[in-house]
């Protein structure tokens, strides 16, 4: 595989790969247990349960012992985080901010959300993936997880990720007192000197470092890639280039939920598995507990890892974060695991069974659902714009 912007990529890092479950939860708590000068927490969702009370008390524990923490919540994802939390994370001194509070009522919003998930502690380690903190994405006992990855990267690009996170923290109407100015002035070197280069979409900044990597990633593919999505609606770009690339022989793998905790969405990637396997695409659908990932892999070599989904929604609604990782061993070793999921814990959709199963009732809803969807992103797309852009939707 070819990456055509193979020159930013920073080399120097460490990278760890997390599932959702006990290890993402474990690994959160203690970088923030070991954080000693400052902490930004960014986030969508913070449930009021046993796991999001954990990370919570974590947090407050780190502010007592002098840590100061910038946390900031999407306002509309944060709808169930209750004010009682919010007041104690206060009281113990962490600054607390909900993102983008306006044009919200009980089950509607149409301006921009914070939807990536990240921890960054002291500038040396930063955890990006898409676990929100709950107890569906930790599991519980007799209940599975949801299935989801975050990576836990240190080394140089970390200053990078610290500048975005700032940017979004330092409103213009903060006090002085609350705004972000730690910087990072010499960043650690790590042996394992692995490529990674953080990348966002935030289309009120004209930001879609995501979308563009993914469509150069399936551009330069020549051998196989997989693709794990949980709310797969890909535009008309991102399918032609899907479609070329089975046709010059990539061999290509999409993994999705058999259910889905958004049923109309569902619905709505229904109607595209006509689409992937009549290009020769393998269609997977995970069994075990939802599937929330947001990965991919390519060639053996490269690995995006994060918040953003394949749709439009992420790429002109939301604000995301992913960490693309350019190296042989880490992209090998995820592999091998996304294919023991693939034969253990999920079942192949062939054109066969999908066709027998599907009556003319589900396709017309399948059908319904999928126009209805795209209507209301292209609806969003035009809420959350501030002007012309030079990017086609």
């Amino acid at each position: 595989m070819k990456i055509p912007s193979l020159h930013q990529y920073r080399s120097g890092h460490s990278v760890e790969l997390l599932q959702s479950g006990r290890p993402y939860f474990a690994a959160c708590e203690e970088a923030i247990d070991k954080a000693i000068h400052f902490i930004h927490f960014q986030t969508y969702i913070v449930d009021d349960d046993e796991t999001g009370r954990k990370i919570v008390n974590a947090l407050k524990r780190a502010a007592l012992r002098g840590v100061r923490i910038y946390f900031l919540i999407d306002a509309y994802g944060g709808k169930s985080f209750p004010i009682h939390l919010e007041q104690e994370m206060e009281k113990a001194g962490i600054l607390f901010r909900r993102f983008s509070p306006g044009l919200i009522s009980k089950d509607f919003q149409m301006s921009l959300r914070l939807h990536h998930k990240v921890l960054l502690t002291d500038g040396e380690q930063a955890i990006i993936g898409g676990m929100n903190v709950a107890n569906r994405y930790h599991g519980k006992r007799g209940k599975k997880e949801w299935l989801d990855y975050a990576v836990s990267i240190k080394g140089p690009e970390c200053v990078h990720v610290l500048f975005i996170l700032k940017k979004l923290w330092n409103k213009t109407f903060l006090k002085k007192g609350e705004r972000s100015r730690e910087m990072i002035y010499n960043p650690a070197i790590h042996d394992e000197n692995i490529r990674v280069k953080v990348v966002q979409n935030n289309w009120y900044r004209n930001k879609i470092e995501i979308l563009k990597s993914y469509r150069s990633a399936l551009k330069h593919s020549r051998d196989r890639m997989i693709i794990m999505a949980s709310y797969f609606l890909p535009g008309r770009n991102e399918r032609k280039l899907l479609r070329n690339a089975s046709r010059r022989g990539v061999d290509i793998t999409i993994v999705l939920s058999a259910e889905s905790d958004a049923p109309m969405f569902k619905r709505a990637t229904n109607f595209l598995y006509r689409f992937i396997l009549r290009n020769n695409i393998r269609l997977y659908e995970y069994l075990p507990s939802n599937l929330h990932a947001k990965v991919a892999t390519v060639d053996g070599r490269w690995t995006t890892i994060g918040s953003y989904n394949l749709n439009h929604l992420s790429d002109y609604g939301s604000i995301e974060m992913n960490v693309n990782i350019m190296d042989d061993k880490f992209t090998g070793d995820f592999e091998r695991l996304l294919n023991k999921i693939i034969k253990k814990d999920c079942h192949q959709v062939t054109f066969d069974n999908y066709i027998h199963r599907k009556t003319w009732l589900n396709r017309l809803i399948d059908w319904s659902s999928y126009q209805l969807i795209r209507f209301s992103l292209r609806i969003m797309f035009l809420l959350t714009s501030r002007g012309p852009k030079k990017h086609s939707v």
